[in-house]
């Protein structure tokens, strides 16, 4: 599974203004487990792009074969 299909099923444009918050507001937000599995999800896909990431480096850098 590619990390762009992870990127487009877990995106919600409405929980983009959830983090936005004043400079009045001192209070921490409650995480939800809503808020937990998320970042979970997004933990997952960086992890999945870091090591795609990783071989494609591996590759371009990598002694030329004779």
């Amino acid at each position: 599974m590619r990390s762009t299909e992870f990127v487009t099923e877990n995106y919600d444009a409405e929980d983009d203004n959830y983090s936005n918050r004043d400079k009045d507001d001192t209070r921490r937000t409650r995480l939800t487990l809503k808020h937990i599995n998320r970042l979970r999800k997004q933990r997952a896909i960086r992890k999945v792009e870091d090591s795609t990431r990783a071989v494609r480096v591996r590759n371009i850098y990598a002694a030329p074969q004779e």
